[in-house]
């Protein structure tokens, strides 16, 4: 955790230094973190992704929801840095149509998901 506040306050002191000189060198910069960042704290996930396989290593149909809800979480984290940068380049529209792109990808991701749970619900009525 030390690396990846250490890399957002170094970034953010020199990117606000730089975009009083240079924007364009100030963005390449913010980018360059939000990545050294996003890839720092990626690290962190393969010791949840093991223990979570471990704990649902004999279920196979658990497996396959867990694959879909770690591609949801990783649409999400990554649309979140995208549209944040398009913010701060002054792009508010194209953010705003970042991300709700995004939540149309993840509600076409989690139909499975969805009907095994109708299923389930159904199940328990009858």
């Amino acid at each position: 955790m030390i690396h990846i506040i250490g890399i957002s306050a170094v970034a953010l002191i020199f990117g606000l230094f730089l975009r009083q000189h240079n924007k364009t060198v100030s963005l390449i910069l913010i980018i360059f973190a939000c990545i050294a960042v996003f890839l720092e704290s990626v690290s962190y996930l393969t010791d949840i992704i093991d223990t979570l396989s471990g704990m649902v290593s004999g279920l196979e149909e658990t497996s396959a929801y867990l694959k879909i809800m770690f591609k949801v979480l990783g649409i999400a984290l990554i649309t979140q840095i995208i549209s944040d940068l398009c913010r701060d380049c002054g792009e508010s529209a194209l953010a705003g149509q970042t991300e709700v792109a995004a939540k149309i990808f993840i509600v076409a991701l989690i139909l499975p998901l969805l009907q095994a749970v109708v299923k389930i619900i159904t199940g328990l009525a009858s």
